[in-house]
């Protein structure tokens, strides 16, 4: 168990200097003003790994979204599931709170994480953080130069000196390996 919470806390280590790590074509599409919009529909899976554009062995990384925006008013749910091989799951769950995109297509999902979820490997599940509500976020970008997808995933976390605001873009740190993200307008 304390080295699923180990890797817990190297993961969103990871996830934190990943984000503040992004390249410059990451770095420009982050600074475009998001698009309002008052009907938005995003749903999407996608297989995702920090360290390139290949398979991961020995984790898998996926992240889900189910997000939709009338009116102005989004709602929705996202899920982040880390699985390591050796030690365990990691899931965080969050409520949408924010649906945009940016004038370069980057589309955005911010919300507070309603639960995070550690099951150690033949362990039983058990709430991390209990009682916790950080705000997160998922920012999908378009292919980059190189055909690459990209995906910045991150949440407010004091110890990893690592912020999201609501409706702010989240910096590419991972790459999508397989599945994909479905944008209505």
């Amino acid at each position: 168990m304390r080295k699923l919470t180990t890797a817990v806390a190297l993961a969103t280590a990871a996830a934190a200097l990943a984000a503040g790590t992004a390249g410059t074509a990451s770095a420009a599409t982050a600074s475009a003003a998001p698009v309002p919009a008052r009907h938005l529909a995003l749903d999407g899976w996608t297989l995702l790994n920090e360290h390139g554009p290949g398979p991961n062995p020995g984790e898998r990384l996926t992240a889900w979204v189910s997000a939709r925006t009338v009116d102005g008013n989004a709602r929705g749910h996202a899920v982040v599931q880390h699985v390591f091989e050796t030690s365990g799951t990691v899931r965080a769950e969050f409520d949408v709170d924010c649906l945009t995109v940016d004038g370069n297509g980057a589309v955005t999902v911010t919300g507070s994480i309603s639960r995070t979820v550690i099951t150690p490997l033949g362990g039983e599940p058990y709430l991390f953080d209990e009682g916790r509500h950080p705000e997160a976020g998922l920012t999908f970008y378009p292919t980059d130069e190189q055909h690459q997808r990209r995906v910045g995933w991150g949440r407010t976390d004091p110890a990893t000196h690592s912020e999201v605001t609501r409706c702010g873009a989240v910096p590419a740190g991972f790459w999508i390996v397989d599945g994909g993200t479905f944008l209505r307008g």
